[in-house]
C-alpha cells in the first residue's frame, strides 16, 4: 500500500475520527479510518476543512483507499452541494473489489471518478487537471 511520496506543496495533515487528510496547494489525499462509515454527514465536516484551505477556488480529492470503510453511493448525488468548487475526482484503489465499487460510485457521481493503482500517479494526474493557464 503506498502512501503519497511527494510531499511538494503539503500544507497540512489533519487526523481526524473519519480518517487522514493532507491538504496540498490546490487538493486533498484523504485516507478514511478502517471501518468507518464516510457519509453526507462526514463529507460536509470535511468541507468546513476544504472551504478553509481553498475558499472559493477549484480543488481536487484524491481518496487513498488504503483501509476497508463504507460509503453510501447515493451521497455521490450530493458532492457539488457539499464542494461545490470540486474540480477533479481520483481514487486510488489496491484490489479488485475496490476497483468494482469506483465502476458504482461513478453511476451516482456527476462527473467521472479516475480510478488509480497508485499514489503518485493519482497526484501527477491531479496536478495536471488543476493546472491554471
Amino acid at each position: 500500500m503506498s502512501k503519497p511520496t511527494n510531499a511538494e506543496g503539503l500544507i497540512k495533515n489533519y487526523d481526524l475520527d473519519m480518517g487522514k487528510v493532507s491538504f496540498f496547494k490546490n487538493y486533498l489525499i484523504i485516507e478514511v479510518a478502517e471501518g468507518t462509515s464516510f457519509n453526507h454527514k462526514k463529507a460536509k465536516q470535511l468541507s468546513t476543512l476544504t472551504n478553509l484551505h481553498f475558499g472559493n477556488n477549484a480543488f481536487g480529492y484524491i481518496s487513498n483507499r488504503v483501509n476497508s470503510y463504507s460509503l453510501e453511493p447515493l451521497d455521490y448525488l450530493k458532492i457539488k452541494e457539499v464542494f461545490p468548487n470540486i474540480k477533479a475526482f481520483a481514487v486510488v484503489t489496491y484490489n479488485n473489489l475496490q476497483k468494482t465499487s469506483v465502476s458504482i460510485e461513478n453511476i451516482f457521481y456527476y462527473d467521472n471518478i479516475v480510478s488509480f493503482e497508485c499514489i503518485d500517479e493519482a497526484q501527477k494526474w491531479m496536478n495536471q487537471q488543476l493546472k491554471t493557464g
